[in-house]
Parts: C-alpha cells; structure tokens; sequence
C-alpha cells in the first residue's frame, strides 16, 4: 500500500506498539504515517477501486471507491465505504456483503459447518462484488483481495498435508484446494473482462504452512530473571478454575480478565477450551521489575521494557544492548525435543527495519522451525514448547506473485521481488513518478525490453504523510470487538 518498510509507514501489527500501553489497542488507517498508494494515484487525477484491502477502515477519501477489509468499523451495517452509500448500493444490487467471518467453535471443538458455510457465501458474493463494480464504475487500478485461502490454510492443513504430526483422515482433506479453485475460478472470469492492454497481478502477502509447536516467550524470559509476575494473580493463571469462576470475576470488576467463552458455548467448549486464555497477560506481569517480554502472536518477537519508551520502562540505553545481545544469545542455544535448534534465524530490529518509527518495531524478530513454531505469550502453559492447538496452519515468509500483460515477460522465474516493490512498480506502469521515499523497486525484470526502453523512470520528491483527523488507533470498546473477530480467526493477540 505504500511502497515502504514499516520503519517508514509506522505499522508493524494489527495492534499499537507497547509504547501507547501495554494494552494494545487496535489500529486503523489512520495511523498510517505515509500516503498509500491509493492516495498517490487519486492525487494524480486516477480512478481508484479497492476492495477488502485490510488497513482501510476508515477509508480515505479517493477518486473512486472503497470497501475495507479486516480491522473494518466493527458493524457491517455501519461500516464505512468511499462513497459513504456504497455499501448500501451493493446489498441492493449484489447481496450481502460480508468481508470477514470467523467463530470460536471452528478454532477449539473442529466444528467447522458455520466457518465453511460462511466462507462459500462470501466467496461467492466477493466475486459478484468485484464484478459489478468493474463494470459499474470507471477505474485505472483495482485492487480486491481474497482472504478466503488465508483462513482455510489455518483451519484445514492438518487435514490437507500428510507430513503434519497432526494429520488424520478426514471430510476435509479438499478444503484447501477447494477453495483456491474457488479464486482461480473467480479470477478467470474477472479476467474475462480485461483486455489485453491491462496489466494484471497476482500477490500475495505471504506463503503457508504446517504450524506443529508453541513456544511460550514469556514464560522462557522469566525463567532467566528477565520478566517478574505479579503474586497477587498466580492462582488465577497456575491453577484452571471452572469457566463460570472467571465469568463472575470479570463480572465483578477484575482487571485481568480479558475474556471469557460466551454462556451459548460454554456447553460444547468447557473442555476444549482452557478459561485461562482470555486472561490479559500484560495484567499479571510486573513491570516494575521486568526487562524484556513477548511481543504478540503476530509479530514473533521480543521487547525490551526501555525506559521512555514503554510507559513502564526500567531498561536504561546503557544495559539496553547488554540485554538484547543475551536474550539473542539465548533464544540461539534453544533446542527441541529432537535435539534440534528452534530458532533458525534472529533479527535485531535495525536489520529488518529502517525509517522514523523503527523504534516502535520489536526490539528482536525470531523465525522458529521454518515458521513451524510460533512464539506464544501466555504464560498459564507448563511447558515452554508445547504442540500447537488452535490452528494447524500459518505463514511462511515467502508467498507467491504473478503478472500478466501486454508488455509482460511469458514464463519462468523473473527474480525475487518484496512485497514493497509492487507500489512503485505499478506507478511506473502508468508512467507516474515514483516518489523517492519509497523503499520499493521497480519490477523491471518482468517487463519486455521495449517498455523499458520506452518508459524511463520518473521520480518525485518524498510524499508527504497523509494524516486523517484521527489518531488511527481504535478506542476500547471497538478495540474489544476487532479482537474478538481476529480470535475468531486464530490471530491471538
């Protein structure tokens, strides 16, 4: 969306960085700190389409249209689009449109029959969306994307791939093919409206694969003197008390309780589902006396409690890479059951990031197993590795791009390409200038010698940050909300 490294842009999570409180709150675009491609294109007089981009909610006022995607205004009936009638527009025309689904029953009982019947009808009326709005409206660029894939690979891999530890023979063994034949089908038929002068990509924001093991972080980090709990919490979290004792505790006001299973489910999922979950592990840890801590589910890393950062921060500039350089040192000796090395690769933030916000990055990035385990942050778990129980499927680093055209390259392997070099290549396809900020290539590898000896690069001065009136960053209330849809697709926070 913007070209640039996320030391640039300012957003490395769905979530705040620990800074505005180490209870995250939710982000939304307007905490975006660069001007997205959207912005650029629409500033220079282009017709913009954008559908389910995620980080759109609330979506900016372009020269064309905008339904958001995941972090969306919470009620679909109230959520915004560009323009503000659009959505009513299309449930009039197309149906109802839904951008996301996701339920607790699919993550802890395997009772998927919602989950699937669910996704097929947003599939289908995704498709339906795209193609009206195509044809409805006049664009230069459209950009949709199909999430479906993205929560069937969670769900389903352990049904999908034999190499799983978890694999069973099951009904669900086509889950995941099933649905790319549902995109692939819905991108021929998007693909039969274009002619041949239209450049058409295909992205992804990253691959998948199997996720067999959780490493619990913090857990780990107070082992080695590094993060202190708070005494007054530990029979909340060392002892599993019946379901319906954290429901009158969070009734009665206590603080670390995030969470509970609704009473409508609380029949199939007592067993299944450990109440000790929805306890708010920045509650039951002492920061008076603790240096370092895990970063959330969806960013695999390390934070170090600093001093005028965090608000909480003990850890002075002076020990602050003493105790970095440990935790790294540390994590590098840790083995699994196998005898085998769990951290394959780990980051300081300064390798991975570069920009004005670096400092809000995880101090450290670790890459576990080829992104088998993934670092966890509760701490109510025994053991420091265990085997991973909510989803059988995540993201591996690498995913997959396409390009089709007129003036595209047939065939093979043109290169590796980031996913940042999109916003600059699509810019230099129009002939616009790309600005000099972006962190981005151009693709130039996919293209035929003739466009690129016709179309020299233009470039313009760095583009100002485009800022909203808000701050970007939802208020408790909302925030409770999103959380409860990203549980609901397996994003723990």
């Amino acid at each position: 969306m913007t070209g640039m490294n996320p030391g640039r842009h300012g957003v490395f999570d769905f979530y705040a960085a620990p800074s505005f409180g180490y209870n995250r709150p939710v982000l939304n675009s307007g905490y975006i700190k660069a001007k997205t491609l959207w912005r650029i294109l629409s500033d220079y007089g282009k017709r913009v389409g954008v559908v389910n981009m995620p980080m759109t909610s609330p979506p900016e006022e372009i020269n064309g249209f905008m339904i958001p995607g995941m972090q969306y205004a919470v009620d679909s009936d109230k959520a915004l689009t560009w323009p503000p009638d659009l959505l009513k527009e299309i449930k009039r025309e197309v149906g109802d449109y839904r951008i996301i689904y996701g339920d607790i029953l699919s993550i802890y009982k395997d009772d998927f029959r919602l989950l699937l019947k669910n996704w097929r009808e947003i599939v289908d009326i995704r498709e339906k969306t795209i193609l009206y709005l195509m044809e409805k409206y006049e664009w230069d660029v459209f950009a949709s994307v199909f999430y479906s894939i993205d929560v069937m690979q969670h769900h389903f891999w352990r049904f999908y791939d034999k190499a799983h530890p978890q694999y069973i023979i099951s009904a669900y063994e086509d889950i995941i093919p099933e649905f790319y034949r549902y995109v692939d089908n819905s991108l021929g038929r998007i693909m039969a409206k274009l002619d041949k002068n239209t450049l058409f990509l295909i992205v992804s924001d990253h691959g998948a694969g199997m996720e067999t093991e959780a490493f619990y972080m913090n857990n780990w980090l107070h082992d080695k003197g590094l993060l202190t709990f708070k005494k007054e919490y530990e029979p909340l979290w060392k002892i599993r008390w019946p379901h319906v004792f954290y429901k009158v505790l969070r009734r009665a006001g206590v603080k670390a309780i995030e969470w509970t299973v609704p009473l409508k489910h609380l029949p199939r999922l007592y067993r299944n589902l450990d109440p000790r979950e929805g306890l708010f592990t920045h509650e039951l840890i002492d920061w008076s006396k603790t240096k370092a801590y895990s970063g959330n589910h969806t960013e695999q890393g390390v934070y170090i409690n600093l001093k005028g950062r965090e608000p909480g921060g003990i850890v002075d500039n002076k020990e602050y890479d003493s105790i970095r350089d440990d935790i790294k040192d540390g994590l590098a000796e840790l083995k699994n059951d196998k005898g085998l090395k769990l951290a394959d690769k780990i980051y300081y933030k300064e390798e991975l990031y570069t920009g004005p916000y670096d400092h809000l990055a995880p101090d450290l990035l670790v890459l576990m197993s080829g992104g088998k385990c993934l670092i966890q942050k509760e701490i109510y778990h025994k053991k420091l590795i265990e085997r991973a129980n909510k989803t059988s499927g995540t993201h591996r680093v690498d995913g997959v791009f396409l390009a089709k055209g007129n003036h595209i390259l047939q065939g093979g392997n043109k290169g590796h390409f980031d996913i940042i070099d999109v916003a600059p290549t699509i810019l230099y396809a129009m002939g616009l200038p790309v600005p000099e900020d972006m962190d981005g290539k151009i693709m130039e590898e996919i293209f035929d010698k003739e466009f690129l000896k016709s179309n020299q690069l233009k470039t313009s001065a760095a583009s100002a940050p485009y800022s909203p009136e808000n701050n970007g960053i939802h208020d408790e209330k909302e925030s409770g909300e999103i959380k409860e849809m990203l549980r609901g697709l397996g994003y723990m926070g």
